[in-house]
């Protein structure tokens, strides 16, 4: 679509004359018509003009002048046309400007002349003068519209005052800067205009315009509403200074991004609360939550909200340990245990020794189980913790020899167990062990930890569980010991680890 169609478009909406004014029963002579003709194709201009001068029927020159491409003959045609109504019609419904501006020249509207040659014509010093002339600011706003070229647009709104015909043009015009011109104009002033453009208009810098010209709160407020827009939603809360009006906005806004913007500018706890426990969407609850201190605020907001993100947020900003570690305990949801197991406001290791003994949950045991130092509390968790493996991690961290002892003798898990044996270094007690005959494994892995030749020499010699001797003649030095056990034991396995140890 052509500049020259933009206009159209938009001039449609006024009143005109029908656009066909020659009636469909129309007679015309045989000369016209061969006038018309020869006007129309004849490939000698001359003839073509000649003829175009010679037509009388100002219906036939209407036709012309409103259809036919060569500049020369569609000029002359419209000048053959003398009635008001038919020139009206050309003035209105032409295909082409210069048709249009002489019509509307010959019907003595002037200002509406010019416009058409300054809307369809790039900036030129000889436009310029014309232009110049142009004073009646419905002409301005029509050109403000539609001209071709930017300059012209721009500079009609420069001399428009009249606030009426600014109303008007900011609705109109596509131009985004003509529209922002318009809003920035001093005499466009009126406060209930300014938010119907802050409200409709699509462009974000015109709507930027006619709000930072808005002072009333409630405009702004009713504008803010319903804005997608994050940038524009900052500028008006930013120029409302009315708490009350802000508050409302927060509370009853149908869009959660507004109530979004308006939680992070607002500091009133019981506004907050009020927020963090009853608004609709998830995000705003947890920006609001974010923002209070009070505790047991907080701690509503654990108990009852059903978004996991927004509790998790409140448990950050819990500082009482003791809630924490019940949180901790006790929780549904494994995100918040985390939260509240991994807040630095737990710091005493009795509380994260209770954790990890009572807790039910192993990644929540398991991370009580990193803030733990002392092996007495290692111990107490080893014997009461009710998650097996966090009972099972805390091995690494003990040396009590009793303990270790216990959990042998015990052997609840036989990996376990020969995990603890494996670190018993006193002889005594590994060969009370032994004797203990606890299960082969255990006893092989005992054997293996004894250095005494002695007592090794009377195993090798009187175990009757064969994987035992052989575990004790794999630690045994004494090579007439190996020569005897390489002879005399039944186990062919044990007489040739006894026979290898001999050859060493």
């Amino acid at each position: 679509m052509g500049l020259f169609d933009r206009f159209k478009k938009n001039e449609d909406k006024k009143e005109k004359s029908p656009k066909n004014v020659i009636p469909d029963d129309l007679e015309i002579d045989e000369d016209q018509l061969l006038l018309k003709e020869i006007a129309t194709n004849s490939k000698d201009r001359y003839e073509r003009a000649a003829a175009a001068s010679q037509i009388t029927d100002q219906y036939v020159s209407l036709d012309l002048a409103k259809t036919i491409k060569d500049r020369a003959i569609r000029l002359i045609a419209i000048n053959n046309v003398k009635d008001e109504r038919l020139l009206r019609d050309a003035a209105e419904n032409s295909q082409f400007f210069d048709v249009r501006s002489f019509a509307w020249e010959r019907l003595g509207e002037n200002n509406k002349s010019i416009a058409e040659v300054v809307i369809n014509t790039k900036k030129n010093s000889e436009v310029d003068e014309i232009f110049e002339k142009v004073v009646d600011e419905e002409t301005l706003k029509w050109i403000a519209i539609d001209a071709q070229d930017k300059r012209y647009r721009n500079a009609s709104v420069d001399k428009i005052k009249d606030e009426e015909v600014l109303y008007d043009l900011v609705f109109k015009a596509n131009d985004n800067s003509i529209r922002k011109a318009c809003v920035e104009k001093e005499s466009f002033v009126s406060e209930e205009m300014l938010q119907k453009v802050a409200i409709e208009d699509k462009d974000e810098s015109v709507k930027i315009a006619a709000i930072k010209k808005i002072d009333d709160d409630g405009i702004l407020a009713n504008i803010a509403l319903n804005e997608d827009n994050a940038k524009i939603r900052t500028i008006l809360f930013d120029k409302i200074d009315d708490l009350d009006i802000l508050e409302e906005i927060a509370l009853n806004s149908q869009k959660a991004d507004v109530r979004l913007d308006l939680v992070k500018k607002l500091d009133d706890e019981l506004l907050l609360k009020q927020i963090a426990l009853n608004d609709s969407d998830k995000i705003v609850r947890s920006e609001a939550v974010k923002k209070i201190t009070d505790e047991d605020v907080l701690l509503e907001v654990i108990s009852s909200d059903e978004d996991r993100f927004v509790r998790q947020i409140a448990v950050k900003n819990i500082t009482d340990s003791e809630q924490l570690v019940k949180i901790a305990l006790e929780d549904e949801d494994q995100f918040v245990r985390n939260h509240a197991v991994t807040n630095p406001a737990i710091t005493s290791e009795d509380d994260f020794t209770y954790i990890a003994i009572n807790s039910t949950h192993e990644e929540v045991a398991s991370e009580a189980l990193t803030h733990i130092t002392e092996e007495k509390n290692f111990i107490d968790i080893l014997k009461n913790a009710k998650v097996d493996s966090v009972r099972k991690a805390t091995l690494d961290n003990i040396t009590d020899l009793e303990t270790l002892i216990r959990i042998v003798l015990a052997n609840e898990d036989e990996d376990f167990s020969l995990k603890a044996l494996n670190k018993i270094k006193v002889e005594k007690c590994l060969v009370k062990i032994y004797e203990q005959g606890i299960s082969d494994n255990i006893s092989v892995r005992a054997v293996s930890l004894i250095r005494d030749q002695k007592v090794l020499t009377d195993i090798a010699r009187n175990e009757s569980v064969w994987r035992v001797r052989e575990a004790a003649v794999k630690k045994i030095v004494s090579k007439k010991v190996l020569k005897d056990i390489s002879i005399n034991d039944e186990n062919e396995y044990v007489r040739a680890v006894a026979k290898k140890r001999m050859n060493l």
